[in-house]
């Protein structure tokens, strides 16, 4: 008769939980998400603005590091909800990330149907960029100065007309601030994206703007800089100063891009890509690339992100009520 041999205790829970490990491991989402699988990037933009270009150079980045095609995937309009819902809506598999800045979630659900909670519905991941921004005229507008822009519009009220990316984006409710507080009337203008924005106001149908993309317009002539929009001058034109230089200085400036995926994304999902991301903002060459498209890097992990989700969501909100601003 065989003797029977009693293995340790440590011995037999490996035995049996061995087959439950091996079955959590291939059905866990990293391992269906990387690195065999395409990671879908929508970018919340029309394609040739400052955001899509920041999405491209991201999207290019990962594939590199993860060996896997980033397909970038454009959605502009309604202010970015379009692109927001669909991410929302996605499989939280690390196969479907958001890249859009913060007025989608924290300006937009304040004055209109999103269709998604800011909130709940993703999960924050990796800021990458701040924005700088221009206030920029056509040359055809008689004015040289931002004293003369406010000026002009205090004396003709109703006729200035100003552009933006969008009704609820960042720049809308960033040049409604100022033209409130300079105290002059000027029609808005939405565009999907801040491409076209531009291309009107080179066409002499957009008397001013707010945005980043006219910064090179301005450089070459084509466009003329009255005020750089942030906590310092720009260093592609340090002749040009500041809003709050000029007497604004309470007009919000806060602009930034990151990625955002689905909720419920898992956390190793998550720090992997937040990991690449801050690595990438580590590269030169990654750093000139956003340097020429006007945007500074400014990683932020998921947690801190999500404080600045939260944050900025309660500073706009106060803002947009006290403004007035509504989806038109």
């Amino acid at each position: 008769m065989p003797v029977r041999t009693s293995s340790p205790p440590w011995q037999r829970r490996q035995l049996l939980l061995a087959p439950l490990l091996l079955g959590a491991s291939l059905a866990s989402p990293a391992f269906a998400a990387f690195p065999d699988r395409p990671i879908r990037l929508v970018v919340a933009y029309a394609a040739g603005g400052t955001g899509d270009l920041v999405g491209r150079l991201v999207g290019e980045g990962l594939s590199a590091r993860l060996g896997v095609p980033v397909v970038v995937e454009n959605q502009g309009g309604a202010g970015g909800a379009i692109a927001a819902r669909a991410v929302a809506r996605a499989a939280p598999d690390g196969t479907t990330m958001l890249l859009a800045g913060n007025a989608i979630f924290a300006i937009l659900p304040h004055i209109t149907q999103v269709g998604f909670d800011p909130v709940r519905d993703f999960t924050a991941i990796a800021n990458i960029s701040e924005s700088q921004r221009l206030l920029a005229v056509r040359n055809t507008l008689p004015v040289a100065t931002l004293a003369e822009l406010v000026d002009y519009g205090r004396r003709n009220p109703g006729k200035l007309n100003y552009g933006s990316s969008g009704i609820g984006s960042t720049l809308h409710v960033m040049t409604e601030m100022f033209r409130r507080e300079a105290g002059f009337e000027a029609v808005h203008i939405p565009f999907r994206g801040s491409a076209p924005a531009v291309q009107a106001m080179l066409g002499g149908d957009v008397d001013f703007l707010i945005d980043t993309v006219v910064i090179q317009h301005v450089q070459q002539g084509r466009l003329r800089g009255l005020a750089a929009v942030g906590d310092r001058r720009l260093p592609q034109l340090p002749n040009i100063p500041t809003l709050a230089e000029q007497g604004f200085p309470n007009v919000r400036t806060s602009g930034w891009q990151a990625l955002m995926g689905p909720a419920g994304m898992p956390p190793e999902i998550v720090a992997t890509i937040a990991r690449h991301v801050e690595a990438m903002l580590q590269e030169p060459a990654f750093l000139d690339r956003l340097g020429r498209i006007g945007v500074v890097p400014s990683f932020r992990s998921p947690s801190q992100l999500a404080e600045d989700l939260a944050e900025d969501t309660r500073q706009f909100g106060a803002i947009i009520r006290s403004a007035g601003i509504s989806a038109e």
